[in-house]
């Protein structure tokens, strides 16, 4: 446990320092994670005889980083990135790759065109749609919403664990994940709701001492408070199917972990599962939101 504690810190911190200085340093570190959930994915299915096109899956990966970055130098936002969004076109272009290898492999390989295919889904086009977030209209959305994306998984993990240690003694889905509880999954969800209802208001308050930012939540307001409420019960649900999502693969595949480069925590995919599906949530509530 104090391992796992230990890793944790560290994470938090790298995340931390990647959300405050935003651009390259942050798309150059979601691009490795993204590449390395993507190859821990790859592994996996590998592992039980699947054949994926590897190489069409980090091709996509790069590609979809590439294209945002991009799109983020437009003054106008016009051309090709005017109708189809930076992580669609690039999913697009990694699907046709994928579907085309195949065929000219001219062999009947249903599994190797789904384990090629599903990881460009999950993880690769959730990591993308985490990407777009450091590219809102202000600074401070795009923070705010990196934070949200980040840590309102982080603190339902936390609270779902303690909690269901301590408490837990109705099975979640002791078929996929034996360890989860019923009442860890409350407890996850409601310090999920708590902390997306403080974040705002910790950058409302914070506003007042720095005018730049003011200015940027009087150009582009935040939503009400309810609404952070509603993202943070929706990303918390969601955060938790992504943990279990990910045990369904690992059981499917006979591993328990998709790596070992955090101690107590596995993987890269084992650490960002919860936060993959949460960062969805953070995208639709932001695009809805017009920042």
């Amino acid at each position: 446990m104090i391992k796992r504690i230990i890793t944790a810190a560290v994470l938090i911190l790298i995340m931390a320092l990647a959300i405050w200085f935003q651009g390259w340093p942050l798309r150059i570190l979601l691009l490795i994670s993204m590449l390395m959930s993507t190859s821990e994915m790859y592994r996996a299915f590998r592992r039980i005889g699947y054949d994926p096109v590897r190489w069409a899956g980090y091709t996509y990966c790069v590609l979809a980083v590439l294209a945002q970055a991009y799109y983020a130098q437009l003054t106008n936002k016009m051309g090709l990135f005017e109708s189809i969004s930076p992580p669609m076109f690039a999913l697009i272009v990694g699907l046709l790759l994928a579907f085309t290898v195949i065929i000219l492999k001219g062999k009947v390989a249903f599994d190797s065109l789904m384990s090629t295919v599903f990881p460009m889904l999950y993880p690769g086009l959730f990591f993308s749609l985490i990407i777009t977030l450091q590219d809102l209209d202000t600074r401070t959305a795009s923070t705010l919403a990196l934070v949200l994306a980040f840590f309102i998984a982080s603190v339902n993990d936390t609270f779902a664990l303690f909690i269901g240690l301590r408490f837990g003694k109705h099975r979640l889905s002791p078929e996929i994940s034996p360890k989860k509880s019923v009442e860890g999954a409350v407890a996850g969800l409601v310090a999920s709701v708590g902390f997306a209802v403080l974040a705002p208001v910790v950058t409302r308050s914070m506003a007042a001492s720095f005018p730049e930012m003011q200015a940027q939540l009087a150009a582009a307001p935040l939503p009400p408070l309810w609404a952070f409420a509603l993202l943070g019960l929706v990303a918390g649900v969601l955060s938790q199917i992504g943990d279990l999502v990910a045990s369904l693969v690992k059981r499917h595949c006979g591993i328990k972990d998709f790596g070992t480069i955090f101690p107590g925590h596995g993987g890269m995919l084992d650490r960002m599962d919860g936060i993959l599906f949460c960062g969805v949530a953070c995208y639709v509530f932001f695009k809805i939101a017009g920042l």
